[in-house]
Parts: C-alpha cells; sequence; structure tokens
C-alpha cells in the first residue's frame, strides 16, 4: 500500500521523486525533458474514469528515464510499476503492456489510496512553490493546475 509520494524541486529543470509503501522505498531524479504530472494526473483521471487499464508515465533523465507504469487488475485494485532505462523509450510509441529496463519498485494498492497519497504529495508541493516559482524553477512547462483540479473533483 502506498504511503507517501513526494515531489520535489531541486534546482533549475531537476526535480526529484520518492514513492514510499509499507514495504518499499524509491527515490529518483528527472529532468525538465518531460512534462510528467501533467501526464499523471491526466492518466489517473483516465483509470478513474475507466478510459483506460493501463498508464505508463515518463520522467526523463539525463539519459534515460523511469517509467512509472499502473495497471488495474481489478475494479480498484491496481499494480504499480517503475522501470530504470538507459534510454528514452519514445513513451507515445511503446506499447503500454510491454515493459522493458530494470524494475526499481513494485506494489500493489487501490486506485482510489494511490491517487489521494499523490494528491497530498502535490499539495505539499505547492505548499512550497507558487505557480509562478514552479514554473521558474521547472523551465519548460506550468504547473498542470486545470488537470490537477480535474483529479481532485474526480476523488470527491
Amino acid at each position: 500500500m502506498t504511503i507517501h509520494f513526494n515531489y520535489w524541486l531541486t534546482g533549475a529543470g531537476w526535480a526529484v521523486v520518492f514513492l514510499t509503501s509499507d514495504k518499499q522505498i524509491v527515490r529518483f531524479e528527472l529532468s525538465y525533458l518531460s512534462d510528467p504530472l501533467t501526464d499523471l494526473f491526466e492518466g489517473l483521471c483516465r483509470l478513474i474514469n475507466s478510459e483506460s487499464v493501463i498508464e505508463k508515465i515518463a520522467f526523463f533523465d539525463e539519459p534515460g528515464e523511469h517509467s512509472l507504469v499502473i495497471s488495474k487488475f481489478d475494479k480498484d485494485e491496481i499494480k504499480i510499476e517503475i522501470f530504470w532505462n538507459t534510454e528514452k523509450e519514445g513513451i507515445n510509441e511503446v506499447d503500454k503492456s510491454q515493459n522493458t529496463g530494470e524494475i526499481m519498485y513494485s506494489d500493489t494498492d487501490t486506485l482510489r489510496n494511490l491517487a489521494l497519497v499523490i494528491c497530498v504529495g502535490i499539495d505539499s508541493l505547492l505548499g512550497q512553490h507558487s505557480l509562478k516559482d514552479y514554473k521558474d524553477k521547472w523551465v519548460s512547462f506550468d504547473f498542470p493546475l486545470d488537470k490537477y483540479k480535474q483529479l481532485q473533483l474526480l476523488l470527491n
């Protein structure tokens, strides 16, 4: 079961993610070469709305990427996996059901719990950074406030 999700901006164009369960923890860095928060919020919304059964979110590093794969296997039960790939896969070109690379994290949870824990982590991020500060630090992308509000509405 997922306990913590943290997404911290660590410098111009850099962030670190922590995902903690009752059994394990994973930490990885990422760069501004992708917009993973938009992809994460949109993917969670699609899963909640039963528009998809698997979502893959790329967190680009330089070089390589971490891929968060969320697979629905029951009404609300999900499998969460994080893979490390030394090269970027081309996230839109890869079959989401085929995962390559080294598995860094694997757990099961409910979709609702994962989404709520992610929201707590994002609220912490927003408590530390204004939207302008986020854009200044993340460089290429604004904080996806509209997508985040959409996810919050689905959870209420």
